[in-house]
């Protein structure tokens, strides 16, 4: 039930392909405290094309701000149109399409001046397969990861070329190649809502079976040089909230991956500084409307 209309009330449209999100412990809590005072409402993108959300979101007025949780194609394609009909969606179009497309990351990062995995992109793994003298001249141990970041994507060490033919049944997926930054199989994870730093150790994926599990680290505790990164990765992609995996290395910290709007799960924190951003971005949407 949608509360009655205040003149101070916000009109928020979450986008979103999961239809667990609601129920999510951060985001779902973000968003029932959001109702108890403001209009919020569900774009389901799941299942549907880019012209049918945007088509469903015809129907409404403009919200006064739109939370860009999914990163699916017809996700993006809705949040294309509604900032082109004047909207604020956080993360922008740009911003999250720029996490999403691994290649597009590592370009921006190299432009930054950020340590990052030396990256090559490739149209398919197929047609890696098939140069026999490319593959001749590529380092071992490497990094295999889909170009296009998704759920259930590709993220694969292989210490050889028989293990490249081993993911031949991915042969026609755009690929991306970085090389392996040897490390003490621990990430850092850190997140970072409208600059406020939370972070924690956690398992490398590459680590095989190893527990997923977060060991929170204060903020205090994380080095300057590595909160100086965190803040200037959120500049570089003009990003609101964010996530991003650090690993510890002999050259420094190296940055291995960015996602717009991760879920922040087990955060401690994180649904309120997610509510004071998505209050603070409203209000001032507001004034500036007025």
């Amino acid at each position: 039930m949608r509360p009655e209309a205040r003149s101070d009330q916000m009109n928020v449209c979450l986008i979103a392909d999961n239809p667990e999100t609601t129920a999510h412990p951060v985001i779902g809590a973000v968003l029932r405290q959001l109702c108890s005072a403001h209009a919020v409402r569900l774009l389901d993108v799941a299942g549907i094309s880019g012209d049918q959300a945007v088509g469903r979101e015809r129907e409404h007025p403009l919200a006064d701000l739109y939370l860009l949780k999914s990163h699916t194609p017809q996700a993006l394609e809705v949040a294309h149109y509604l900032e082109q009909r004047g909207a604020l969606v956080i993360n922008s179009f740009a911003s999250s399409s720029a996490c999403q497309d691994r290649a597009l990351m590592a370009q921006r990062m190299s432009a930054a001046h950020l340590a990052f995995p030396r990256t090559s992109t490739h149209p398919s793994l197929g047609e890696l397969l098939e140069q026999q003298q490319r593959l001749s001249i590529l380092s071992f141990p490497l990094v295999v990861k889909s170009r296009y970041s998704r759920r259930g994507d590709l993220v694969y060490r292989a210490d050889g070329v028989e293990q490249l033919h081993a993911l031949a049944h991915r042969s026609d997926e755009p690929v991306i190649i970085q090389e392996f930054v040897p490390t003490d199989g621990w990430d850092i994870k850190v997140w970072v809502i409208d600059q406020q730093i939370f972070a924690a150790r956690r398992r490398s994926s590459l680590a095989g079976e190893a527990s997923r599990q977060n060991f929170p680290i204060p903020t205090e505790q994380l080095p300057g040089s590595w909160r100086s990164i965190s803040l200037k990765v959120g500049r570089v992609f003009d990003l609101h909230l964010y996530g991003l995996d650090l690993i510890a290395s002999d050259r420094g910290p190296v940055v291995v991956d960015v996602n717009s709007f991760p879920g922040f799960r087990g955060v401690a924190g994180a649904a309120s500084a997610l509510l004071c951003l998505i209050e603070r971005l409203s209000n001032t949407r507001q004034v500036v409307s007025g």
